[in-house]
C-alpha cells in the first residue's frame, strides 16, 4: 500500500487593514461620549420628582441650634412683656425673631423690646458661638424683627407705627438696626411715590351721562 502522506495546511490569519483599524478606533471614541451622555440622561430620568438629599452647610453650624432651644428662646421672648404675638422661625441657616407688640408704643420703647431681645438671645444662644463665623466654617444670621404693625403705611402719612429690625450676618462683627417703617430720605421718597400712576379721575359731565343711560 502506498503511503498517503497528509499535509497539514496552515491557515495564515488576516490582518485589518489600515482604513478598517482607523475606522473601529474612530467608532470607539465617538461610541465612549455618546454612552456617557445616554448614560447621565437615564439616571437623570429616573431621579426625576425624587429630592436631592445634602445640605450646603456641610461641616458649618456646628454647634447646631435644635428645636428644643428654639422652643426655650421663644418662651424666654414671651416674658419680657405683653405681646400680641412672638415667632421664632429657624430656617437655611437663619434665626427669625417677629414680636408683635402693641400698638402705639413709641420708638424708644421698641427700640428697648429689640436690645432686650438681642439680650435674651445672647443669653441662651451666645452670638459668639452662634452667629459668629470662623476661618473654617459658617455660622447662623441673626434676626430680630419688633414692630406695632407689620403693615405699610403710605409715604408721607402721619404715623406713629414703628418697625426696627437688627440683623447680624454671621461674617460681621456686630449687628446693624434698621429703621423699616420710614424712609431714610423722605422727600426722596415722596418724589418717588409721586412717580406712581394714579386711576384717571371721569370727568363729571362724562359721569353723569352715564348714569342718565343717555
Amino acid at each position: 500500500m502506498s503511503e498517503i502522506k497528509q499535509t497539514k495546511v496552515k491557515k495564515a490569519k488576516k490582518r485589518l487593514s489600515k482604513s478598517a483599524l482607523i475606522l473601529i478606533i474612530g467608532t470607539i471614541i465617538i461610541a465612549i461620549p455618546i454612552i456617557a451622555f445616554l448614560t447621565i440622561l437615564g439616571v437623570s430620568a429616573l431621579q426625576t420628582g425624587s429630592p436631592r438629599e445634602g445640605s450646603r452647610f456641610d461641616a458649618d453650624l456646628d454647634p447646631a441650634i435644635t428645636n428644643d432651644t428654639v422652643s426655650a428662646l421663644k418662651a424666654d421672648l414671651e416674658t419680657m412683656g405683653s405681646f400680641d404675638g412672638v415667632e421664632v422661625v429657624l430656617s437655611e441657616g437663619q434665626l427669625k425673631i417677629f414680636i408683635d407688640t402693641k400698638d402705639g408704643l413709641s420708638e424708644d420703647e421698641v427700640d428697648s423690646i429689640v436690645t432686650s431681645a438681642y439680650n435674651k438671645v445672647n443669653s441662651v444662644l451666645p452670638i459668639n458661638t452662634y452667629f459668629t463665623a470662623t476661618d473654617s466654617k459658617k455660622m447662623y444670621d441673626l434676626q430680630i424683627n419688633v414692630y406695632t404693625t407689620a403693615e405699610a403705611s403710605p409715604i408721607g402719612a402721619a404715623d406713629s407705627r414703628q418697625y426696627k429690625l437688627l440683623h447680624k450676618n454671621s461674617m460681621e462683627e456686630a449687628y446693624s438696626i434698621e429703621d423699616m417703617a420710614h424712609p431714610k430720605d423722605p422727600a426722596l421718597a415722596a418724589e418717588l411715590e409721586g412717580l406712581t400712576p394714579e386711576a384717571e379721575e371721569v370727568p363729571e359731565e362724562e359721569a353723569s351721562e352715564e348714569g342718565s343711560g343717555e
